[in-house]
């Protein structure tokens, strides 16, 4: 059983004509979407408004296969985007006082942590408070409970945050308890002035991080373990947008360790270079087929196989 948890919210993206429409949307939101439309066991966790844009959201994720038995229905109004530029988006959030991000309270079964294989929290739901702290607190509990690995996918949007120092404070606590890093290359730059290889290598020895990956848009990935470093170039398309580009990708990582039985801590230190290409392979057309259409509109894994050849 996979566990994403985090926030949920509408962007609004311009056509050809720049009008805006409206797009279910979410970093965290978006992984757990790609993930149902895979047919994963997944859930997904935040708190929904009940408003117009609230319904719209849980008509989407209960479409694709994803269990929302644990989301709190709040008065709270939806969590807006508006996002220009489509080839590099840039996000203005309008979030005070909305559903995902006054999320203060919760209680998970230990019963149903135990069976939790793979936790993943990304995103604005980490650098806004109350909801930050909040996970923070979830995060630990499951870490403390279970044998989960955790996934962490900062996803940085610096329109909202106010306080850099403060925010890189707090990532820094969310990224100790993290087993899994991906992180893109804006992300990075944003936190470090460091040579990739130098930092990345520091952070996963002081951290304990046991997989690390650096997506850089058109010049491909990079994923680290402690023993390997492994490049993988992706093909060029014809972008439609890149929104839910990385949650895409990490979804499509966690799917093929999933269904390749390799999603346990154990399992992760013992992984061949030609089993990490293939999982980046995977990844990589799954975040290239969501790019060829507007939204986070993630592929079915029939669309993939199509492209390429996976026994899964």
């Amino acid at each position: 059983m996979i566990f994403v948890a985090g926030e949920n919210l509408i962007d609004f993206i311009a056509d050809e004509k720049n009008n805006y429409k409206p797009f279910v949307g979410g970093s965290t939101l978006n992984t757990a979407l790609s993930l149902g439309r895979f047919k994963s066991k997944v859930y997904f966790f935040s708190r929904i408004s009940n408003d117009y844009f609230g319904r719209m959201i849980e008509k989407k994720l209960k479409e694709n296969h994803v269990n929302i038995s644990l989301i709190q229905k709040t008065k709270d109004q939806t969590t807006l985007a508006i996002v220009s530029n489509k080839k590099k988006p840039e996000f203005n959030f309008y979030s005070n006082e909305t559903a995902f991000r006054n999320f203060t309270k919760y209680s998970l079964n230990k019963n149903f942590i135990k069976k939790i294989k793979l936790s993943h929290f990304s995103s604005i739901s980490l650098a806004l408070n109350p909801s930050a702290n909040t996970f923070l607190k979830m995060i630990k509990e499951i870490k403390k409970n279970s044998k989960s690995i955790i996934s962490l996918d900062p996803n940085i949007r610096p329109s909202i945050i106010e306080n850099k120092k403060k925010y890189l404070s707090k990532l820094a606590n969310f990224m100790k308890l993290a087993d899994i890093i991906k992180m893109s290359d804006e992300d990075y730059n944003y936190i470090s002035k460091k040579k990739y290889d130098i930092q990345i290598k520091q952070w996963m020895q002081l951290l304990s991080i046991k997989l690390f990956i650096l997506t850089r848009g058109s010049k491909g990935s990079i994923l680290y373990t402690r023993r390997d470093k492994i490049l993988k170039k992706v093909s060029k398309i014809n972008i439609v947008d890149t929104v839910g580009a990385g949650d895409t990708f990490i979804a499509g990582l966690i799917f093929y360790l999933d269904k390749t039985r390799m999603l346990d801590i154990n399992s992760l230190e013992n992984i061949t270079k030609k089993n990490w290409l293939n999982c980046l392979n995977f990844a990589s057309k799954v975040a290239e087929l969501n790019c060829l259409k507007a939204g986070c509109e993630p592929p079915h894994l029939n669309d993939v196989k199509k492209i390429i050849k996976i026994d899964i």
